[in-house]
């Protein structure tokens, strides 16, 4: 049986290296977000833009890699050990897209949609390539995966292996369970491999779609709304998709709790309702003025989408972190 501090401080050279490595990448992000914004501000020509969210893509990339190394490490070291039979429960498969993470990823993947953008991608590109820049810059100030990982986990562990060094079996016993749990609920199950990615992957779809729904407005241009329909069309799948998978987990892992009247649960209901409802009103959309009525939809979907994110942090219930 490996000895608690001896984890500890295997865990703690392991968040250290991190630190390192990823202020390097850090400072590389927002060199590369920053070019990001001048170029689409002051450049017309495509290729210079084009460039700068590539830099933008390789160097998240490179964060991305860092950060599965670090997961990997988590995965060898973070083990869930009874303090008194020496029996252990496993050890951690952290999935790569919670906590501190979120907005990496989301960064990551709209910043790969406005690289490989064709279709209308001279226009679409400024925007996204922005929005993804921002993101980027956001999950580094306020994420801070790489100077501060994984703060809820990694301050739950540290506590277990805390209370287990200094000999306070009784609360190392309730930490070590509660682990646990959370180990085969949570951090180990299928479904947090499965449902974040393929929302995150939606909601990039849908930031290109809103996009190209208000150069739509602006422009008055049929190409615009069938570009955002593409979109649209895109990120609807993986957001049903990602929905569904998300039913037969929260039984299981939320038995007892009234977690469908959690408000995060019902914004992504409207979110998918008023989707259903863009894509179902194109159905009509030579009919007279309807085009209005599928603009006001892609809008106050995509409006639904930033309520469901925000609604994770701002309002209590099962699938909220406030």
């Amino acid at each position: 049986m490996v000895a608690p501090h001896t984890i500890l401080d295997a865990l703690d050279a392991s968040t250290r290296t991190l630190a390192s490595l990823g202020s390097v990448i850090a400072a590389a992000i927002a060199v590369a977000a920053i070019a990001v914004v001048v170029t689409a501000l002051g450049v017309r020509r495509p290729r210079p833009l084009k460039m700068a969210i590539g830099a933008l893509v390789v160097s998240l990339a490179l964060g991305e890699v860092l950060l599965v190394w670090f997961h990997l490490r988590l995965w060898q070291l973070a083990e869930v050990i009874d303090p008194l039979t020496g029996a252990s429960a496993g050890t951690f498969a952290v999935p790569l897209w919670i906590e501190s993470e979120k907005l990496y990823v989301w960064a990551l993947i709209l910043a790969v949609i406005a690289l490989v953008a064709r279709r209308k991608g001279d226009e679409l590109r400024p925007l996204l390539g922005t929005a993804a820049a921002a993101l980027a810059i956001g999950a580094l100030v306020w994420g801070r995966p790489f100077a501060d990982p994984l703060p809820d986990f990694l301050g739950g562990y540290r506590a277990y292996l805390a209370a287990w060094t200094s000999g306070d079996t009784g609360m190392a016993m309730g930490l070590a369970q509660g682990l646990a749990a959370s180990r085969q609920y949570y951090y180990n199950t299928w479904y947090m491999w499965a449902h974040p990615p393929l929302l995150f992957l939606s909601y990039g779809a849908f930031v290109a779609s809103f996009f190209g729904s208000i150069l739509m407005l602006f422009h008055r241009r049929s190409s615009y709304e069938q570009v955002a329909y593409r979109w649209a069309r895109l990120g609807y799948l993986p957001l049903t998709l990602g929905m569904v998978v998300g039913i037969p987990w929260a039984i299981i892992a939320w038995q007892g709790e009234s977690w469908w009247w959690s408000g995060k649960v019902n914004m992504s209901i409207m979110m998918w309702l008023l989707y259903t409802a863009y894509l179902h009103a194109r159905l009509y959309l030579r009919r007279p003025g309807m085009w209005r009525v599928v603009a006001a939809l892609a809008v106050l979907s995509f409006v639904a989408l930033v309520l469901t994110y925000v609604t994770t942090y701002v309002i209590p219930g099962a699938h909220s972190v406030v």
